[in-house]
Order: structure tokens, then C-alpha cells, then sequence
């Protein structure tokens, strides 16, 4: 399928900044260009020069939207107060997954948004090392572009046998009784990996080749773009504990995502079932 005018266009713009800074730096960082925000939280010359490069050029096709970007939002956390007002909101993470970036390991991606209303109503995912494209409109489908031409997503159901199931289990920021409910959960799982990657995450389970994952942190640069796509594929995210689904006004869990409905209840019960309160 063909994109339209808004979509092909921010695809355009993440596809130049993807060729003209960040993949001329994969595997040639130097070590003044690696910096650590928190601990275990690097940022690299790549980040911050793609969102600072991205941010005028989204800004500039809608009328009067602002960018909320991972690097600017890490400097001052006050614009995440961007949220909660119905000012036209792209999020933008420049490189998702700068840890890989950084160590030379190929699950990275950038990832764009935009949101309205509180609402995420389109959104980019690019894989530069495939150069592939996953992109969504609210309403209207999730699209998979890359060199074998471009299919609708369709996420599909998870088997229903633990066994038979691949899941990512983020316990990171996990509060203690649902980490211990999912550890005790993944134990069964036959398959648990973990990417460290949103922008490969989400797109796995859109594309039904990754079962669930969970997340406590939800910052929106990370999970609006692969919601819309996961959702418009079919798929699920949404809080174990309020069965609320996910929207970029939340930033934090216990959340699951998962490839349908009946999988994704089936497996909040068997968390659930297991927490330790």
C-alpha cells in the first residue's frame, strides 16, 4: 500500500536522518561520542544530533505541533507536561535501543509518533539494518515496507501453550510484587529474549514472530509508536493491574503487550495468579 502525503514524508525525514547521521556512526562511535545520562542509560552524538535535526522538519508539517524528544526531554523533564495539553505532540526517539547502537549490535531503530488529543493517531518505526518501515494510522492499519515490497500487519494469535510461547519480560522498574509475579510466569514461557529495543519489540509482535512482552516504564517516545502499530496489527498493550489500555499520558505499568485479546487476558490472569503480594 501506498503511504499518504503526512506519512511518506515523516518517512522520508527518518529515512534522510537514519543515512545522514546515525548510520555513518554505527560501529564507528568514537569514545567521546558514547556519554552516560543515569547509569546504564547511554546517549551517543548520534541521538542527539538525528532529534536536533528531526525536530524542526516534523514541527514544520503540522501547523503548530511541537516535538517532545527523548534527548531534550532527559535535559528537562518538565516538557513531558506536553502531554497533557492538545497542543499537536510528536514524540521522537531518535535511536531506540542506543545501548545496542553503541555496542555494535544491530536491534535499533528510530521512532516517530504523533499525538493528538492524548491520542497516538500515526506513527514510524525504521529499522535501519534491514531498512524496513512499519507504519500506522489510527483507523487505518499497520503497514510493513521493506526490499520485498509492503504488507498489512496482521500480529495473529499467540499459541496458548507456555511452551510454545516467545516473550521479552522487562523487570527492570518492575514494583517487587508484579516482578515476582512475571519472573514466576516467564519461568514456563519456552522462549524469553531480550532486545532492549522497543522498535524491534513492538514490531516482532505486530509482524506474529514474538508473543508478549512487559513494561513498567512507559516514557512515550518508547511505547506510543509501537502501541499504534501493535494495535492496528491486532494486538493488545495495556495494564495488568487497571486493565486500562495503554495511551501516551501513562509512564508507568505493570503493562503487557500481546499479539490478540484472548491471548493477552489468558496471560494477565496467569501473572496475576502468580504476583506475590
Amino acid at each position: 500500500m501506498s503511504m499518504d502525503d503526512l506519512a511518506a514524508k515523516v518517512a522520508a525525514l527518518i529515512g534522510e536522518a537514519s543515512a545522514g547521521i546515525v548510520m555513518p556512526r554505527f560501529r564507528a562511535l568514537a569514545a567521546h561520542e558514547v556519554e552516560e545520562k543515569s547509569k546504564g542509560d547511554l546517549v551517543t552524538i548520534a541521538d542527539r544530533e538525528a532529534e536536533l535535526w528531526l525536530a524542526p522538519r516534523l514541527e514544520a508539517l503540522v501547523r503548530g505541533s511541537r516535538v517532545l524528544g527523548e534527548e531534550a526531554a532527559a535535559a528537562d523533564p518538565a516538557l513531558l507536561a506536553h502531554l497533557d495539553d492538545d497542543t499537536p505532540l510528536w514524540t521522537v526517539d531518535p535511536v531506540d535501543g542506543t545501548g545496542n547502537f553503541a555496542a555494535g549490535r544491530e536491534a535499533f531503530g528510530l521512532m516517530v509518533s504523533l499525538v493528538e488529543g492524548g491520542e497516538t493517531v500515526r506513527a514510524w518505526i525504521y529499522l535501519p539494518v534491514i531498512d524496513a518501515l512499519a507504519v500506522s494510522e489510527r483507523g487505518g492499519g499497520a503497514f510493513w515496507h521493506d526490499a520485498a515490497g509492503s504488507v498489512r500487519l496482521d500480529a495473529g494469535a499467540a499459541p496458548a501453550e507456555l511452551a510454545a510461547q516467545t516473550a521479552s519480560f522487562y523487570v527492570r522498574f518492575m514494583p517487587d510484587d508484579w516482578k515476582s509475579g512475571i519472573e514466576a510466569h516467564a519461568a514456563g514461557v519456552g522462549a524469553t529474549t531480550s532486545l532492549l529495543c522497543s522498535a524491534w519489540d513492538y514490531t516482532n509482535v505486530a509482524r506474529g514472530k514474538h508473543d508478549f512482552i512487559t513494561y513498567h516504564r512507559m516514557l512515550p517516545w518508547d511505547h506510543a509508536p509501537g502501541t499504534l502499530i501493535l494495535r492496528e496489527a491486532g494486538g493488545v498493550v495495556r495494564d495488568i493491574e487497571t486493565e486500562l489500555d495503554y495511551a501516551p499520558r501513562v509512564l508507568k505499568g505493570p503493562h503487557l503487550v500481546a499479539r490478540d485479546e484472548e491471548s493477552w487476558q489468558r496471560t494477565a490472569q496467569q501473572i496475576r495468579a502468580k504476583r506475590r503480594l
